[in-house]
């Protein structure tokens, strides 16, 4: 279905088949602000085909075995690694992710010699790590004895799984939603972002070369695509990733005929540095912590909490880290921090700098843009702000961090938790019982010890309070897309 020659052009995926539209969407370069390739707009007949197209596939779907559901995909996980050169390309086309050797540090586990052939370390991630954890475990059985019974839980497939994923990381995303929904026999359509459809269209298009018509389709739309899916009544589960404002939508529709969903929302994440560390050991972490991929990560340290005695040495270490990340296009040499993704997010971050200079905010590093086309917001550093300012308080999701100075344990506490988000945060002290104890009272899903906030699939991930319902990734990321059912033996009297 898809040569080298046909790479670039793209389509929506409906019931095996690709399908076009009248309308058209092109996302944007944001390192130069020109317009990408064409993607079909779906429409609402477009929806029902695929809901209905799924409904159809899942019956046969679910009565195969585990063992050829997972041959399957790994016939895909093969075609998607020849196009490796391709998909790095247009990641870095619709996302402005450089690709930069420095990037793998962020991640749980390192490369090996065979994965380093791939260029793009999301690329890498997602078309070998990813596919061989996920192919890696198995659906969940358990057998258990009570008082008056014998029991066995059994996990069965939902039936019709969506998954909407956010422009921060556009192939990893869905493969993450689609691999465990797929392998537990679950139908799966995928919504892509609409600043970054491209990766997620591909690779579905690719599948269909390996899986029957109907189990895995995907739909680029507008904003009307994603109420059309959530409303859907013959939906049985949306995986959401996405900004809070919009996840309470999703919540909000799914309600109406009780989905399950899972939702991955903002955060704000705070990094609480004690007076013990070596600062010149943990700057380098704590950098590419707040500004790979642009800041544009959910578990990005969003505030630098630095306790007093360390603080001056911090910042300077700092600013020495950040003096030597690159910012230019993903195609220069050494780029290391490329353009913020979409016009909109550009623009908050310039209106959030703006109103921490009128707070009396004192720029340690950046604070400038980049002159001509692209959205190059350079690695900005803030200090002396006030734990009220928008800076502080808002989620930026972008190459500009505020510090702030602590000396006390428990009022460093509740300033991190002073926020509606519970998604991540850090500690950093050579001392573990400490660094547990702070730990145990931060209310978020994740604690990092000693790291910057590495995500793994590997491991399970969600967040507290307003930051998102669920978790997702882990040994239980099968789980997360089956119903329970469970068989009573009763003992015979």
């Amino acid at each position: 279905m898809t040569d080298s020659s046909s790479f670039f052009a793209f389509y929506n995926v409906v019931d095996g088949a690709l399908r076009r539209s009248p309308t058209i969407h092109n996302g944007i370069d944001p390192a130069n602000c020109e317009k990408l390739w064409d993607t079909p707009v779906a429409s609402k007949v477009d929806v029902n085909d695929a809901v209905e197209a799924a409904k159809k596939a899942f019956k046969e779907w679910k009565k195969t075995t585990f063992d050829q559901r997972v041959q399957l995909l790994r016939e895909w996980q093969d075609a998607l690694k020849i196009y490796s050169e391709e998909f790095s390309l247009i990641i870095m086309r619709e996302n402005g992710k450089p690709v930069s050797a420095a990037i793998p540090m962020l991640f749980g586990h390192c490369l090996n010699s065979e994965k380093k052939k791939f260029a793009d370390v999301e690329v890498q991630h997602s078309f070998v790590n990813m596919f061989e954890y996920f192919l890696s475990l198995k659906i969940p059985e358990e057998h258990h004895a009570a008082s008056d019974r014998e029991y066995r839980v059994k996990y069965t497939p939902l039936g019709v799984v969506v998954g909407i994923t956010a422009w921060n990381f556009p192939l990893g995303q869905p493969l993450m939603k689609a691999l465990p929904a797929l392998l537990v026999g679950n139908c799966f359509i995928l919504k892509p972002s609409p600043f970054t459809p491209y990766s997620g269209l591909k690779a579905v298009e690719i599948a269909q070369r390996f899986l029957p018509p109907g189990v895995l389709q995907v739909l680029g739309g507008d904003d009307q695509l994603g109420p059309w899916l959530t409303h859907h009544p013959d939906v049985h589960k949306v995986s959401f990733t996405g900004s809070t404002a919009s996840g309470k939508k999703v919540a909000a529709a799914a309600t109406q005929t009780l989905k399950r969903v899972t939702l991955e929302l903002g955060g704000n994440d705070a990094a609480i540095v004690f007076p013990d560390v070596d600062v010149d050991e943990i700057a380098p972490q704590i950098a590419m912590g707040c500004f790979w991929n642009s800041g544009q990560v959910c578990t990005a340290m969003k505030r630098l909490y630095i306790h007093e005695d360390v603080y001056a040495k911090m910042l300077d270490a700092l600013v020495r880290e950040v003096k030597k990340m690159k910012m230019a296009p993903g195609t220069e040499a050494g780029a290391m921090v490329g353009p913020v993704q979409n016009e909109a997010q550009y623009q908050k971050l310039k209106d959030l700098f703006q109103d921490a200079l009128e707070h009396n905010g004192k720029v340690v590093f950046g604070g400038s843009v980049r002159e001509g086309a692209g959205y190059f917001f350079e690695p900005t550093i803030v200090d002396k702000l006030s734990d009220d300012s928008r800076l502080v308080t808002e989620e930026q999701f972008g190459p500009i961090v505020p510090v702030l100075p602590w000396s006390n344990e428990e009022d460093v506490v509740k300033r991190a938790n002073n926020t509606a988000m519970g998604l991540a945060a850090s500690v950093w002290t050579k001392n573990l019982t400490k660094a547990e104890e702070i730990a145990d009272q931060l209310e978020v899903g994740s604690v990092y010890i000693n790291s910057s906030e590495k995500v793994s699939f590997e491991v399970p991930f969600g967040g507290h309070k307003q930051s998102g319902i669920g978790y997702e990734c882990g040994p239980n990321a099968l789980a997360i897309y089956c119903d329970m059912q469970i068989l009573h033996y009763n003992f015979k009297s």
